[in-house]
């Protein structure tokens, strides 16, 4: 159960990798270069809270399955 929990994670940060790096390639493609630095600016925090939002999913996942492979292998001990 942990191994599946994990690899859904792993998926999930694909795609939500996916999802941000097309989003940054329509950004690009509509409003150039200048369009992008202002979307990947460090003080532009929406776009870090939207990213954060985007791959949290993915990276709980991960952890849980970290977690629940490490408690079942203390139960087995």
């Amino acid at each position: 159960m942990g191994k599946f929990i994990k690899i859904a994670g792993y998926v999930f940060l694909a795609a939500g990798g996916l999802l941000i790096l097309t989003g940054y390639v329509g950004i690009y493609m509509k409003e150039g270069f200048s369009g992008l630095q202002e979307v990947l600016s460090p003080f532009n925090v929406q776009n870090l809270i939207a990213v954060a939002i985007t791959l949290a999913p993915g990276g709980a996942l991960v952890w849980l399955g970290d977690y629940l492979m490490e408690r079942r292998e203390r139960l087995v001990q």
